[in-house]
Protein backbone atom coordinates (compact mmCIF):
# COMPACT_ATOMS: atom_id res chain seq x y z
CA UNK A 1 0.00 0.00 0.00
CA UNK A 2 2.49 2.34 0.95
CA UNK A 3 4.54 1.86 -2.31
CA UNK A 4 1.41 2.97 -4.56
CA UNK A 5 0.98 6.26 -1.88
CA UNK A 6 4.69 6.70 -3.44
CA UNK A 7 3.88 6.00 -7.04
CA UNK A 8 0.57 8.37 -6.53
CA UNK A 9 2.99 11.08 -4.89
CA UNK A 10 5.75 10.90 -7.16
CA UNK A 11 2.59 10.80 -10.08
CA UNK A 12 1.69 13.86 -8.66
CA UNK A 13 5.01 15.76 -8.41
CA UNK A 14 5.51 15.25 -12.27
CA UNK A 15 2.03 16.35 -13.00
CA UNK A 16 2.94 19.62 -11.13
CA UNK A 17 6.00 20.01 -12.81
CA UNK A 18 4.78 19.56 -16.35
CA UNK A 19 1.62 21.87 -15.53
CA UNK A 20 4.45 24.19 -14.51
CA UNK A 21 6.34 23.69 -18.06
CA UNK A 22 3.57 24.25 -19.87
CA UNK A 23 2.72 27.67 -18.65
CA UNK A 24 5.53 28.78 -19.05
CA UNK A 25 6.09 27.82 -22.48
CA UNK A 26 2.40 29.32 -23.13
CA UNK A 27 3.77 32.30 -21.82
CA UNK A 28 7.07 32.30 -24.46
CA UNK A 29 4.69 31.64 -27.73
CA UNK A 30 2.16 34.09 -26.32
CA UNK A 31 5.21 36.86 -25.86
CA UNK A 32 6.74 35.26 -29.11
CA UNK A 33 3.41 35.90 -30.53
CA UNK A 34 3.37 39.36 -29.47
CA UNK A 35 6.54 40.59 -30.48
CA UNK A 36 5.93 38.98 -34.38
CA UNK A 37 2.48 40.73 -34.44
CA UNK A 38 4.45 44.00 -33.45
CA UNK A 39 6.79 44.07 -35.79
CA UNK A 40 4.09 42.59 -38.88
CA UNK A 41 2.53 46.13 -37.92
CA UNK A 42 5.73 48.24 -38.15
CA UNK A 43 6.56 46.19 -41.45
CA UNK A 44 2.99 46.85 -42.51
CA UNK A 45 3.11 50.79 -41.63
CA UNK A 46 6.45 51.26 -43.57
CA UNK A 47 5.33 49.37 -46.91
CA UNK A 48 2.13 51.58 -46.83
CA UNK A 49 4.06 54.61 -46.75
CA UNK A 50 6.16 53.97 -49.15
CA UNK A 51 3.20 52.90 -51.63
CA UNK A 52 1.41 56.06 -50.46
CA UNK A 53 4.51 58.21 -51.32
CA UNK A 54 4.91 56.15 -54.55
CA UNK A 55 1.50 56.90 -55.80
CA UNK A 56 1.00 60.53 -54.82
CA UNK A 57 4.48 62.10 -54.26
CA UNK A 58 3.23 65.52 -54.54
CA UNK A 59 0.87 65.09 -51.34
CA UNK A 60 2.21 67.82 -49.11
CA UNK A 61 0.50 66.14 -46.17
CA UNK A 62 2.50 63.69 -45.81
CA UNK A 63 5.96 64.54 -44.97
CA UNK A 64 8.92 63.08 -46.68
CA UNK A 65 10.81 60.04 -45.66
CA UNK A 66 14.83 60.30 -45.36
CA UNK A 67 16.21 58.26 -47.85
CA UNK A 68 13.36 58.15 -50.19
CA UNK A 69 12.93 61.66 -51.17
CA UNK A 70 13.73 62.46 -54.75
CA UNK A 71 18.08 63.00 -55.44
CA UNK A 72 18.75 67.08 -54.92
CA UNK A 73 20.02 68.16 -58.59
CA UNK A 74 22.54 70.22 -57.90
CA UNK A 75 24.66 68.83 -54.97
CA UNK A 76 27.13 71.09 -52.64
CA UNK A 77 30.62 70.35 -51.37
CA UNK A 78 31.41 70.73 -48.15
CA UNK A 79 35.03 72.25 -49.21
CA UNK A 80 36.14 73.46 -52.40
CA UNK A 81 38.71 71.50 -54.28
CA UNK A 82 41.29 73.87 -55.22
CA UNK A 83 44.06 71.30 -57.42
CA UNK A 84 46.27 73.98 -58.04
CA UNK A 85 46.81 75.54 -54.73
CA UNK A 86 48.86 73.76 -51.96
Amino acid sequence: MSRIVNELDSIHFSMKRASKLVKQLGRQIATDKCIMMLLFLIVIGVIAIVIVKIINPHNQEIRDIPGLAPPVMNRRLLWNNHSGNE
